[in-house]
């Protein structure tokens, strides 16, 4: 086993197996978060089969040989602690906060959870209505199926990265007993996986608990599904829906998320339209009143990004907003960025990463997708540092990279056009 220090009480450890172990210890904290991350997620769906890791993720849930579902809901209740899943576009993630003293329960059921799930033919028939049920409400959620219409406009509906999380009833109905089987065996395998603990623990505690119950047999390898790099698509697009607002969506090329230029563009996208103070907000909500809901941001992954910018907006104002929100990209472009509108936004960064360093949760988080997205996982000061270097000069450089108006997308979903 090869353990590394990687900052100031953190810690990374690979097993014999290739699992690695990523630990950061909170002294003054009395709890933990803990969890295992898959790089899989609704990019690795196969063709015809949008949304299986999703179901996937809810199978777990039902239990494995040595657990039911009843017993694994009683073991995380008799340690006060909450466990949960989720599925992402480049990542399947399995996590349970509690007090500190109940870590060794929970890496049991989280290890039981990604490793050996009983996938009982019953139980996928049954969790099938389940995720329809879900997908029945995810299509009754305006702004969702605006950004789900925006992601097949954007990327064309080819890369997997156009497909919703959650599936299609289709999809859905079709996923059997060996499609289940066939991508966990591809997926969900030690090297292709990262179990991140932090809060009120001991490094050395969290890698022997690990290894006990992480341990796995050999089995034989199974090629981990290769990615294509998403291309993105500028153009228009109007979806016709009968819908109370008019919901927009405007994107441009955004850096992957080990890129350089992500710090720079995070802060010029602060200055556009991340909160109250920002150029968005204020000149159509506060100014005109032209929006509830107005804001933008960086949404960077392992090889590609967007920068996305959405607004709300009574139909007959739609075309309005669009021509106010273009009009702040050119502002953005042609003119130098203030010194006080670059300081106000670097001290909004600064105080979202301050504050999310007294999140275990949040600290596990930014440990597991920095690792999963680039492997190169930098310290809080580090990122301090790259924030506090980034000038007028350096932000107005990023922004003009990635915002280029002849290479944006809008998409519009609402009875207007």
């Amino acid at each position: 086993m090869i353990v590394r220090e990687l900052y100031t009480n953190a810690f990374e450890a690979t097993l014999e197996s290739g699992l690695r172990i990523l630990v950061e210890e909170v002294p003054q904290s009395r709890s933990v978060s803990a969890g295992v991350w898959i790089r899989g997620g609704s990019r690795e769906d196969p063709e015809g089969l949008s949304g299986l890791a999703h179901f996937i993720e809810h199978l777990a849930f039902k239990g494995s040989a040595t657990r039911d579902a009843k017993a694994i809901s009683y073991e995380m209740d008799a340690v006060g602690g909450h466990l949960n899943a989720a599925t992402a576009k480049e990542s399947t993630f399995y996590y349970a906060d509690l007090p500190s003293d109940g870590l060794a329960t929970a890496m049991a059921l989280l290890a039981d959870l990604a490793l050996h799930p009983r996938f009982d033919p019953s139980d996928i028939d049954l969790e099938r209505n389940v995720i329809l049920e879900e997908i029945r409400g995810h299509e009754d959620d305006p702004e969702q199926t605006a950004y789900d219409l925006f992601s097949q406009d954007v990327w064309q509906g080819q890369h997997p990265f156009a497909r919703s999380v959650v599936g299609n009833r289709t999809a859905i109905e079709s996923v059997g007993a060996a499609d289940v089987l066939a991508f966990h065996r591809a997926l969900y395998q030690p090297d292709n996986m990262v179990v991140v603990v932090c809060g009120g623990i001991d490094a050395k505690q969290v890698i022997r608990i690990a290894e006990d119950v992480f341990h796995t047999e050999p089995v034989q390898a199974v090629p981990v599904p290769t990615r294509t790099a998403p291309v993105f698509q500028p153009g228009v697009h109007h979806h016709k829906r009968p819908t109370g607002m008019s919901h927009i969506y405007i994107g441009t090329d955004a850096p992957i998320a080990s890129h350089d230029d992500r710090i720079p563009l995070e802060v010029a996208n602060s200055i556009l339209g991340d909160g109250t103070s920002s150029r968005l907000f204020l000149n159509i909500r506060e100014k005109r009143g032209l929006a509830y809901a107005v804001s933008s941001y960086v949404n960077s992954f392992s090889d590609g990004g967007i920068w996305l910018t959405y607004a709300g907006v009574a139909p007959e104002n739609t075309s309005t907003v669009i021509a106010l929100i273009r009009s702040e990209f050119e502002r953005m472009l042609s003119e130098p960025i203030p010194q006080d509108e670059l300081d106000l936004a670097k001290a909004k960064l600064r105080g979202h990463l301050i504050l999310g360093l007294e999140s275990n949760d949040h600290l596990a988080s930014r440990l597991a997708n920095a690792f999963l997205q680039h492997r190169n996982i930098q310290s809080p000061d580090d990122l301090l540092a790259r924030l506090d270097a980034v000038t007028c000069k350096s932000a107005h450089a990023a922004l003009a990279t990635y915002l280029q108006l002849e290479r944006i997308s809008i998409t519009t979903v609402g009875s207007a056009k």
